[in-house]
């Protein structure tokens, strides 16, 4: 009991450390230390368990009996784990390590703290649920992170995806990109992830310069274009009819002179409010001029006959909405409109006529006293038509200044 050796102890103190404990409590447990191993003096670490033997007699110590454990892995590991704490620390995105079963089954074998922090999880340290990434990914886009995962296991490639998560109401854009590995009858994916939120930010307000009208926050003219070029396309492949309605706001110049652009503006937010309030979430509406909407009803008809009658009851909508009192800055502002609807689906037109046709049919409104809708028909309109382009064509001359203007004399 006097005589542990001390040669055997990289720290000379332990060996007092533990004659210390067994004096004082007759036993010793797991006491880790680093030591020589003998004849080759290589450092290894172990953990000692001893009780202290005495004599019955007198009390006397005699010996002191237990096991040695080396746990020299154990500790390298726990180094490991250490160093790649505080690596991952210091990493701006987020570690982590899961496997699937060949049975389908998940299991979370490391998460870095930055991966906690940019997915708000809060749970407990190493237990970890199995459905821990499809609870944390926002539930609109849990069917596409949950499709590219398995993509990625199938094909055993790379695995990509931007997705969101979110917490109350916040809200954050992450980037995963992740390595599969086959392990026995499993896959293994060793990944990271990213804040992309800023760059989402900066991307959705460069699209909203580009694509949305500053002043109402609708889809501007370049949006609805690409709306209706994909309404067009969905029409011709699922065989059902879409309607547009071009919509002209009556006598707007008017109020711009009188009451100031500052209450036209006002004026122009709370028709795109009205606007979207008359409308499904499917249709899109838009503002593609100082004073002219667009409105583009989805799948409302699979003849033209059901869709005509759906457009017009959604175009009298907009009518009546129209009608109504605004009140802007303390007084009422009485209005109207006048509008052109026009239904697609059955036929090979492009985007561009349809929004022809659509206006030819809100002019007409225009030239039969305003504040009514008009349905395109090509046989009744034809003289609105050839007056359109008539219209259109001395516009675009008097632009390009292709008119001359000559005198006949008159001789008496």
């Amino acid at each position: 009991v006097q005589d542990i050796g001390k040669e055997w102890y990289v720290e000379p103190t332990r060996r007092d450390e533990f004659r210390a404990i067994l004096k004082r409590e007759g036993v010793v447990h797991d006491f880790v230390s680093e030591i020589y191993r003998h004849k080759t003096r290589e450092r290894i670490w172990i953990t000692e368990s001893a009780r202290l033997v005495r004599d019955k007699k007198t009390g006397e110590p005699l010996f002191y009996e237990g096991s040695v454990r080396e746990i020299t892995e154990t500790v390298k590991k726990l180094r490991a784990e250490e160093l790649l704490q505080k690596l991952s620390n210091q990493v701006p995105g987020g570690l982590f390590q899961f496997s699937r079963s060949g049975t389908g089954e998940f299991t979370i074998s490391y998460l870095s703290e930055g991966f906690r922090k940019l997915t708000y999880y809060d749970g407990d340290a190493g237990q970890f649920p199995p459905t821990l990434f499809s609870d944390l990914v926002h539930p609109d886009d849990r069917k596409t992170f949950l499709a590219s995962l398995r993509d990625s296991g199938v094909k055993m490639q790379p695995w990509e995806l931007e997705f969101r998560v979110a917490k109350g109401q916040e809200e954050r854009w992450l980037r995963v990109t992740a390595v599969p590995e086959a392990v026995g009858d499993g896959i293994v994916w060793h990944g990271y992830i990213s804040d992309l939120s800023a760059r989402k930010r900066n991307e959705m307000e460069i699209e909203k310069l580009a694509f949305y009208d500053a002043l109402t926050g609708l889809p501007n003219r370049r949006m609805f274009m690409d709306r209706m070029s994909k309404a067009v396309s969905t029409c011709r492949e699922e065989g059902h009819c879409s309607a547009v309605i071009f919509i002209d706001l009556d006598n707007f110049k008017t109020l711009n002179d009188t009451r100031g652009h500052d209450v036209g503006d006002e004026y122009l937010v709370q028709v795109a409010s009205r606007l979207k309030n008359c409308v499904k979430d499917q249709d899109t509406v838009a503002r593609i001029g100082g004073d002219e909407f667009v409105v583009i009803l989805s799948r409302i008809g699979d003849t033209h006959a059901e869709a005509s009658r759906a457009a017009i009851m959604a175009a009298n909508r907009v009518l009546d909405a129209m009608r109504s009192d605004f009140e802007i800055r303390q007084f009422k502002h009485r209005s109207s409109a006048s509008l052109g609807v026009v239904v697609f689906g059955d036929g090979d037109a492009q985007p561009d006529e349809i929004l022809k046709r659509a206006d030819i049919a809100m002019y007409q409104v225009k030239a039969s006293g305003r504040n009514g809708v008009a349905l395109y028909d090509h046989l009744s309109m034809s003289a609105e038509s050839d007056r359109y382009r008539l219209l259109n064509d001395l516009k675009a001359a008097i632009a390009n200044d292709a008119l001359e203007l000559h005198y006949q004399p008159q001789v008496d």
